[in-house]
This record gives C-alpha cells, sequence and structure tokens, in this order.
C-alpha cells in the first residue's frame, strides 16, 4: 500500500510539473507574457525549476520500476530471439 501511495504522489508530481514545463514553455515561446522582460525572466525560472523537479520524478519513477524494466526488458529480447513478432 505505501508503494502504491509513493508512485501516485509521484505520478501526481510528475503531471503537475509537466503541465507547468508545457505551459510556461508556450507562453514564453508565442510570447504570450503581459508586462515584458521581468515577467519573461519570472516564467522562465518557474519553467526551468519544473523542469528540475520533472527529471528527478522521472529519475526517481525510473528506479523505482528498474526490477519491472528489467523483466519487461528480458522477456521482449527473448521473444525477439524466438524470431517472434510482437
Amino acid at each position: 500500500m505505501i508503494a502504491m501511495k509513493k508512485s501516485y504522489l509521484l505520478d501526481w508530481i510528475l503531471f503537475i510539473s509537466g503541465g507547468i514545463c508545457i505551459t510556461t514553455g508556450l507562453m514564453l515561446d508565442f510570447h504570450l507574457l503581459p508586462g515584458g522582460q521581468t515577467y519573461k525572466r519570472l516564467f522562465a525560472n518557474i519553467h526551468i525549476y519544473g523542469g528540475y523537479i520533472m527529471g528527478v520524478g522521472i529519475l526517481l519513477h525510473l528506479f523505482w520500476h528498474k526490477s519491472w524494466i528489467s523483466i519487461a526488458t528480458r522477456q521482449y529480447m527473448r521473444l525477439k530471439h524466438k524470431g517472434d513478432v510482437i
């Protein structure tokens, strides 16, 4: 149960930080910011730190699921060597 809560919390962190990166990235790219340079720097910092949080979250996600990734890769490679089509 604790592992499921960790995974659920991490999924929300990844979802929110990804949304922040997408939103601020679009706002910066299409110049949708009011107020000039001051707001541009603020949103750029939000974009950067949101990306840092997302990067750490992805690394944690991969670390927590490394056994599943290993098993799935082994099964895929075994099927590929037998000539089966997935």
